[in-house]
């Protein structure tokens, strides 16, 4: 059984293949890699998961995240826009007017009259008549001019 080598191509002017022994694959493109060439998948935590991918890759997954993340941006503006622009135009129209009839006039013993004292501050007396509870102002206390 043969042991595969990382086919990471390393070289400034000449590419050429790593050819150290590969200890894992790329979790998305399944190419072998050596230990120099593996990047670690961290979690949420930052803890490793045990998978790897190679460096391309994990370039390729970051620009994809901040691209899904500038349009999630994006679309973000243009709701935001749109509904500026629709708060503009409502604010822009013209306001549509209801017209209303004039009220009737207030009919004469409606209208307060001006001149009219108000109510003494006597205390009121109540008595049953025919099952109906009725009251009237009771004359307050003047000495002898009081009778009950």
């Amino acid at each position: 059984m043969e042991a595969e080598t990382c086919s990471i191509e390393t070289g400034l002017l000449r590419k050429h293949a790593c050819g150290q022994r590969a200890i894992t694959h790329c979790l998305n493109c399944e190419q072998p890699l050596c230990n120099e060439h593996a990047v670690p998948q961290l979690n949420e935590g930052g803890h490793r998961t045990g998978k790897f991918m190679c460096k391309e890759c994990v370039a390729a997954v970051k620009a994809s995240e901040k691209g899904l993340a500038a349009a999630a941006q994006m679309q973000k503006q243009r709701k935001e826009q749109a509904a500026y622009k629709a708060t503009i135009e409502a604010a822009k129209a013209p306001p549509t007017t209801v017209v209303k009839k004039p009220a009737a006039p207030a009919p004469e013993a409606a209208k307060a009259d001006p001149a009219a004292k108000p109510e003494e501050a006597a205390p009121l007396e109540f008595t049953p008549k025919d099952g109906k509870l009725e009251y009237s102002r009771k004359p307050e206390n003047k000495g002898s001019d009081y009778k009950e």
